[in-house]
């Protein structure tokens, strides 16, 4: 299913009635219909089929010309990433297939691993991940570091390779663009730092042997030090630190969340402002009644706010479901939907959430959204990002799992309708600059100006089992001028770490623009 067509298609679906239809049905129609602009639409509710995926897709990098990398089984969605990753292609002309699906001659099993785009090349860093025998994996860590090119979509050995084996490990870029590598099977005792020529360095005063160590949870915080929590232990972490003795790096502890809130590594978590974060789901060790002994999701949720001195936490209203391995995504607007997951850990019984469960930022509270009725069970091993129409993408599951899902579909925020339920007119970006850097002010050109009242940056995803590594958000300042607007970029690195994001222009409607992707850098 290529993304044009599907658009094309999803508006004309939505206009209004079907042929035959009584007039019950119609009615009913109208009224689904009505509330999008309330629920939001899943690409099922318009009439549109399941789109097939060449593998499940574990781990989704959207690149800075747009296009989406995933990669995580065969073929068949069976767990290794040592034979092939896929490229696809979301403005595919009709008649071009949208995928291209290439072998890894790498000679690593990149499954479970940790990626993100580098910010001074757009290539993507594939780090670590399992070990395959020849004929089956083994669930161990290697120490590999592979490089995926998008200007001619090679995945090759990078030359260099970790201190440690890594096994579901973290990621994030640091403020000066180097990137931060923590935990994972095999990498227990200290995180590392790759520069930009693709040297590692161990983090040697920087001891997370007692930390969680499957992909903890990490964000570049307001003072520029790493904040993080591994299940619910809160950390800060200065990577530039040099010790008396010689040894690199420092670690400060940073408290304890509470035991009746999110936790767990199968949370989903999202910094939907700057400094804050929204962490919902997961976890827990106390069953519900008449539940089975397989560990119970939960429908929690908190704010952890990291713009002071020190972390504040902040219990919020329930999510309407209880959820383990859900995603969250951060949508153009700043609000946040969260999708997938279940009530008990990868299985179908007693519930699996298949709406769309919307959390207004501004407020706390929580909307139970459009319903999927694709029936697909989004469980371990899914994915959810957002991609530059402002549509939320949904897919994979399994390996294992009691889905194998080869498939992907599509969310679309309330924002794309109007009170009809119609796609709603959206402002259209008609220039805008390759490359920024911090403190400046760039020209966006837009085809109405005057309309136009908000101007969001979100960092493109990097995402894999509920967690997107580089997901944040942020307003940008701007005012008026002719042929467009006059935007002010983020101040630092620390509010906005060097690399890709979204540029969304948002009108007095609330209905965003298609994004442009605009890198920032240091000058």
């Amino acid at each position: 299913m290529r993304r044009r067509d599907f658009i094309k298609s999803a508006a004309l679906a939505s206009a209004g009635g079907v042929v035959g239809l009584g007039i019950s049905s119609q009615l009913s129609r109208r009224a689904v219909a009505a509330g999008r602009n309330r629920l939001g639409a899943w690409s099922s509710g318009l009439g549109q089929s399941m789109a097939q995926w060449p593998l499940i897709p574990l781990h989704a990098v959207l690149l800075g010309d747009g296009r989406l990398l995933t990669y995580g089984t065969d073929g068949n969605g069976v767990q290794t990433g040592y034979f092939i990753y896929d490229v696809w292609n979301p403005q595919a002309v009709p008649g071009q297939d949208p995928h291209l699906t290439l072998p890894n001659t790498t000679h690593t099993d990149i499954f479970c691993s940790a990626q993100i785009v580098l910010p001074q090349s757009g290539n993507v860093l594939v780090a670590g991940g399992d070990n395959w025998t020849g004929t089956s994996t083994t669930n161990t860590g290697n120490n590999n570091s592979n490089i995926f090119s998008p200007s001619d979509n090679s995945l090759t050995p990078s030359g260099n390779t970790m201190n440690r084996p890594r096994w579901y490990a973290s990621p994030i870029t640091l403020p000066d663009g180097r990137t931060y590598i923590q935990g994972g099977n095999g990498g227990e005792d200290h995180p590392e730092v790759r520069d930009s020529n693709g040297n590692f360095g161990l983090l040697t005063g920087v001891d997370t042997s007692g930390l969680f160590p499957l992909y903890p949870r990490n964000w570049v915080a307001p003072n520029g030090q790493v904040f993080g929590y591994a299940d619910r232990t809160m950390y800060y972490i200065d990577p530039n630190a040099v010790q008396a003795n010689g040894q690199i790096g420092s670690i400060t502890l940073a408290g304890t969340m509470l035991s009746n809130g999110p936790n767990g590594w199968n949370s989903t978590d999202v910094m939907y402002a700057p400094g804050k974060i929204l962490r919902c789901g997961g976890g827990s060790t106390t069953l519900p009644e008449n539940q089975s002994s397989h560990a119970q999701g939960q429908n929690a949720a908190a704010v952890i706010d990291i713009t002071g001195a020190t972390p504040s936490y902040k219990k919020m209203a329930s999510m309407p479901n209880y959820l383990i391995w859900a995603n969250a995504t951060v949508l153009a607007d700043g609000n946040v939907v969260v999708t997938g997951g279940s009530a008990v850990d990868n299985q179908l019984n007693p519930s699996f959430n298949t709406s769309a469960l919307l959390w207004k930022a501004d407020t706390g509270g929580w909307t139970q959204g459009a319903q999927s009725t694709a029936g697909i069970a989004r469980l371990y091993h899914s994915v959810a990002l957002l991609l530059p129409d402002g549509s939320v993408l949904s897919g994979g599951g399994g390996a294992p799992g009691p889905q194998t899902n080869l498939n992907v579909e599509s969310f679309y925020p309330p924002y794309f309708f109007t009170n009809s339920g119609a796609f709603a007119p959206r402002p259209t970006i008609t220039s805008s600059p390759g490359l920024i850097t911090y403190g400046q002010t760039f020209d966006v050109g837009v085809n109405s100006a005057a309309g136009i009242q908000r101007v969001t940056f979100i960092k493109t995803a990097s995402v894999t089992h509920s967690f997107n590594f580089e997901q944040r958000f942020m307003e940008l300042t701007f005012t008026p001028k002719a042929g467009g607007l006059s935007v002010q970029a983020p101040s630092s690195a620390a509010l906005a770490p060097p690399g890709n994001y979204l540029l969304f222009l948002i009108d007095n409607q609330g209905v965003p623009s298609v994004a442009k992707i605009v890198p920032i850098r240091g000058s």
